[in-house]
């Protein structure tokens, strides 16, 4: 009967909690690999990305390109080429007078047209002006213009000079310290890495370095003074500080530690299912050994019982009368075993509420002595109840009886003969009733106790014994004492063993209708 009222437990509680949905280790590992291999991938791109390292040193080669350019404009001045000049000049803008004095035995000198185009052009610039033309041969002019108030060109003086000399005067000192901040690292630069040339291409300062080393390249034409110049660098790796190339956006980096976070979290999560799965199948392969055992035993004594019987080999009444007995306690012992197994799968799969009324205990024990008793004579102990008539909780008739039968089928395993199992009923104030199950047993830890009512868990002492055990009778106990508004625990019993403890809700008992008068 216990059992059909199991399994027509289909109803779903309404104002239950959802049942956490758990991924499987498995999938927790294909995701944790999948993500692993991301974050590798993104972070030997980030760190391996040539195109990346390329880009970063072009524009490095660029930045000190335009160095070069800004340090040798502010270089570049008639007194910083006075003491190597051939010629100089003087030109004024307003009359066109063209002044020159050769400063050295030359007959090569610039026609005096040629430098009274380059002074007017000179004048047109601003204030210092680097001119490079064919026709000056390998000669450059450096000129300077003096304005009015108003801004307007007055006077233009230059110097002619061999355009070698002009170049190392401007960019030799480029090569004796980086052109650009060195507390920044950047580039310091050899004597192949820089190549200046006039505008019609002629080589004013420096070569570039034919080695395939130099794979970095820049090239820049400045506005200005030095209009009339081409600056061209190149660099190689070596040259570029590391940690101008070991660089990643702040994104990619974002992106690569929110990849490692998911990695390790995931990575996390699959190692704990995959244990806890590991401790699940560990404890189902217990519960069947268990279960079996549990199995064999009656099935074992009623096949025995059942074969007398049946051949008739009792010796007397009495002997049939026990081989029955054996047979019903025994089936009693299968009962409740399959009971607990139906129960607990149930419950898994299902919600259930419980169909909760206002219990008598005293009906309840007895009930519940009546289910065990055989038990308790076969094993040799001995079973008392200590109840008032008034206690009444508010439960699930089957249901707190089932748990009841597991709490005393526990003392009666782990109790010698001649032990002393109590059902007690405590009031505790006007709103709750203990229902506990004492035994003379050894005793359980206390930091044992609460692990107990997990399924499939038992004591380690027990692991090798022979009190074998499905492992889920407590589980159930607690189990039903919470679907019926209550809890469950162990702690120690007043003899020293083990006290389970059932808390329910009280409830008032209904009072017994009065018979009704006859009247005569």
């Amino acid at each position: 009967m216990h059992a059909q009222y199991i399994l027509g437990m289909t109803d779903r509680h309404p104002g239950s909690a959802p049942r956490r949905v758990r991924i499987s280790g498995r999938l927790l590992w294909i995701f944790a690999t999948a993500l692993g291999g991301a974050t590798i991938v993104s972070a030997a791109t980030m760190l391996h990305d040539t195109s990346r390292r390329i880009d970063a040193a072009r524009l490095v080669a660029r930045a000190t390109a335009e160095q070069v350019v800004s340090r040798a404009t502010d270089r570049l001045s008639m007194a910083t080429v006075s003491r190597d000049a051939d010629e100089s000049l003087r030109f004024d803008v307003g009359t066109k007078r063209l002044d020159v004095s050769p400063r050295v035995r030359d007959t090569q000198l610039p026609s005096r047209d040629l430098l009274t185009e380059l002074a007017l052009n000179a004048a047109r610039q601003g204030r210092v002006h680097l001119a490079t033309d064919s026709r000056l041969g390998d000669r450059v002019l450096v000129t300077e213009t003096e304005l009015d108030s108003a801004g307007a060109p007055v006077v233009v003086s230059g110097l002619v000079a061999r355009g070698g000399v002009v170049g190392r005067v401007l960019f030799a000192g480029m090569l004796a310290r980086p052109p650009v901040d060195s507390a920044r690292g950047l580039v310091r630069l050899d004597s192949l890495s820089l190549e200046v040339r006039t505008a019609d291409g002629r080589v004013l300062f420096g070569a570039i370095g034919n080695d395939p080393g130099r794979d970095y390249h820049a090239t820049v034409r400045p506005v200005g003074p030095l209009e009339d110049l081409t600056v061209a660098v190149a660099i190689t790796a070596r040259q570029v500080p590391r940690g101008l190339l070991s660089f990643a956006p702040q994104m990619e980096l974002w992106h690569l530690g929110m990849l490692f976070f998911c990695t390790t979290l995931v990575i996390g999560a699959a190692a704990s299912s995959s244990r806890r799965a590991l401790a699940l199948a560990r404890a189902r392969s217990d519960f069947i050994a268990g279960v079996s055992h549990e199995l064999r035993m009656p099935l074992a004594q009623i096949l025995l019982a059942g074969e007398t019987l049946t051949m008739q080999r009792e010796r007397d009444a009495s002997e049939r009368e026990r081989l029955a007995t054996s047979i019903v306690r025994e089936s009693r012992r299968l009962i409740a075993l399959v009971e607990n197994v139906l129960f607990f799968s149930r419950s898994g799969a299902v919600e259930f509420t419980p169909n909760l009324e206002p219990l008598s205990v005293q009906a309840l024990f007895a009930d519940v002595v009546e289910a065990v008793q055989l038990a308790v004579d076969d094993a040799g102990q001995r079973l008392d109840t200590i109840v008032a008539p008034s206690v009444g909780v508010l439960g699930d008739r089957r249901l707190v009886r089932q748990a009841l039968v597991n709490l005393v089928d526990n003392a009666l395993k782990y109790g010698s003969r001649g032990s002393h199992i109590r059902l007690v009923a405590e009031e505790r104030g006007a709103r709750l009733v203990r229902l506990c199950v004492d035994d003379d047993g050894p005793g359980i830890p206390a930091r044992e106790r609460a692990r107990l009512f997990e399924a499939y868990e038992r004591l380690a002492r027990d692991q090798t014994s022979e009190r074998t055990g499905s492992g889920l009778g407590l589980a159930i106990v607690r189990l039903i004492s919470r679907s019926c508004g209550g809890d469950a625990w162990l702690e120690e019993a007043p003899s020293g063993g083990t006290r389970a403890v059932i808390e329910l809700r009280a409830a008032v008992l209904p009072q017994p209708a009065p018979e009704p008068s006859v009247v005569v």
